[in-house]
């Protein structure tokens, strides 16, 4: 199994975020969270729950949402 680099996927993140010309407010209201739960994650705050995590990165397209999965 891979390990997970939070770091990294972090910074890919906030860089999809930038290309896609998103502020964090946007994505914020895309992913169903709060402006200070965006900037958290952007930070690498490893406290963020998963499930949040995985809102945002769902929203950014480098996650999957897990109800749609098989």
């Amino acid at each position: 199994m891979d390990r997970l680099d939070w770091g990294a996927l972090v910074r890919r993140a906030r860089e999809r975020r930038l290309a896609e010309g998103m502020s964090q407010r946007d994505l914020a209201a895309l992913a169903g969270v709060s402006v200070p739960t965006v900037v958290k994650l952007e930070k690498g705050d490893t406290s963020i729950r998963l499930d949040v995590a995985l809102a945002i990165l769902t929203t950014l397209g480098l996650a999957e949402d897990p109800s749609h999965s098989a």
